[in-house]
């Protein structure tokens, strides 16, 4: 949506003026081929046939997920689920490499989001769930009962644990205490399938569902926003901070990146402050975006309450300023929509690694395999996503990788320190008259928790940043 809207606005206003254009050549505009898309050799314009099959396929697929009683459909129809399920994964992974949008970088780099995630969310769901932890997600039914807080209480120390984060939203409603329960039972008439595979499919983490991420389920505290809550942080916070962060990134585009005849510089060629600051700002523009999505189709969907399609859990589960490490930041401050993706393909493989070659038992944890594998899986999504807007060229996709794998190890190291310094500080502190130990936390925690993260962030993401630059994308952001 935004990039189409810096499209509109880099009309010709004088043009607009004399002569106000048509529809036909509005849409012209909008959809006229960019010259600087570089998709992978070989792939052809998206079509709607070819958008349309994947999901459908997916659907159909899921309205036969829930298991038969009759003795003739449950030896037919699981033949017939699994052929759809390898059909609809087969769509969705050649979706990247057979098309492209060809009037925007963006949205072809989402499309291969859009095609892997489908993909290894349909092997998940028809297979490795099914066959490997006989497991068919149930629904989720949430309930919400008052939760008595003293205002300045609530608002001042609870807000450290805000639904909302970034949303920024200020609740009118009284506090609540959210608890879920599941439903017993999978549906069984045509009519309750069809909506639980709608209900299923659209749910990214599985809000409504034993799919949940984890985020979703991060507190039971929390409130209960109305849609005027929701516009009301949309209009005072969410659309400033992405309009400045939008300015920025066409400001540092226009004065430092672009040269005459339409090229560009590389983003090597920006000073270090406004690599930084072109960081920090794509960060921002992905932060809020992310935000506005969120809240507008929540308000879209509130009409059909209690329905779980009108459920919205919160994006970010801490705000920004009350992060105090990478690991936080991560958990709670960043949205986590494939989580179950990163889980499913990265965490629980990482495990499985850390656990065979140290000889840990199940029992066990493998924080350092889970960490690195969570990581790991993330970096290969989000740079196969940049493989399909710099030409198929591999060297110039890794960017995302760098910035991603560099995430992971900054986390394993920081909790080794973390967990180094606790210890020296509980034996050190030992009060050897009285037998009592000390708070091993300082007041100074804090301060050197959140400079260290936004260190390493604006630092590292710099390699995401350049990917961004090398892909035309912050070309596409500033409108040029």
């Amino acid at each position: 949506m935004v990039l189409l809207t810096n499209r509109i606005v880099s009309l010709d206003l004088t043009v607009l003026l004399l002569r106000p254009p048509s529809m036909d050549e509005i849409l012209a505009t909008l959809t006229a081929p960019r010259p600087d898309l570089k998709p992978i050799p070989g792939t052809i314009p998206l079509t709607p046939l070819a958008a349309i099959l994947p999901p459908l396929t997916y659907y159909l697929g899921l309205v036969l997920l829930p298991p038969f009683r009759t003795q003739t459909r449950r030896q037919l129809i699981p033949i017939i689920r699994s052929l759809l399920a390898l059909v609809a994964g087969f769509l969705f992974f050649q979706l990247p490499l057979k098309y492209h949008v060809p009037f925007s970088i963006g949205l072809t780099y989402q499309l291969a989001l859009v095609g892997l995630y489908g993909g290894c969310r349909v092997l998940d769901a028809f297979f490795i769930s099914p066959y490997l932890f006989n497991h068919i997600p149930r629904r989720v039914k949430y309930h919400q009962e008052p939760r008595s807080e003293t205002s300045g209480v609530w608002r001042n120390r609870a807000l450290s644990n805000s639904y909302f984060s970034l949303h920024f939203l200020q609740p009118r409603k009284a506090a609540i205490t959210e608890t879920a329960t599941t439903e017993e039972g999978l549906p069984k008439s045509w009519k309750d399938r069809a909506s639980w595979a709608l209900e299923l499919e659209l749910a990214m983490r599985g809000a409504g569902f034993t799919w949940t991420s984890a985020d979703v389920r991060h507190t039971k505290k929390t409130w209960t926003p109305t849609a005027w809550d929701r516009v009301h942080s949309i209009l005072l916070h969410v659309l400033p901070v992405l309009g400045a962060s939008l300015a920025i990134i066409r400001y540092i585009h226009v004065r430092n990146l672009q040269i005459e005849g339409g090229l560009s510089l590389s983003f090597d060629d920006l000073s270090f402050f406004n690599q930084i600051l072109l960081t920090a700002a794509l960060g921002g523009f992905l932060m809020t975006g992310f935000s506005l999505a969120h809240s507008m189709f929540a308000i879209l969907l509130a009409p059909l309450k209690p329905h779980p399609l009108s459920y919205f859990p919160p994006l970010y589960t801490i705000r920004i300023w009350d992060l105090t490490s990478i690991r936080s930041f991560w958990s709670y401050g960043w949205h986590r929509l494939f989580s179950r993706l990163f889980l499913v393909y990265g965490v629980w493989p990482g495990e499985w690694i850390e656990r065979k070659v140290t000889g840990k038992s199940a029992n066990e944890p493998a924080d350092i395999g889970k960490v690195l594998g969570g990581f790991v899986s993330s970096a290969f999504v989000h740079s196969f996503a940049a493989y399909t807007v710099v030409g198929g060229r591999v060297r110039d996709a890794l960017g995302e990788a760098e910035f991603f794998a560099s995430c992971g190890v900054a986390v394993v190291v920081e909790e080794i320190v973390k967990r180094s310094i606790l210890w020296f500080r509980q034996r050190h502190n030992q009060d050897m008259s009285k037998g009592t130990t000390r708070g091993s936390e300082m007041w100074y925690d804090g301060i050197v928790g959140r400079v260290w993260w936004i260190s390493v962030l604006l630092y590292n993401g710099r390699c995401f940043a350049r990917g961004w630059v090398k892909a035309g994308l912050v070309k596409e952001m500033a409108g040029a």
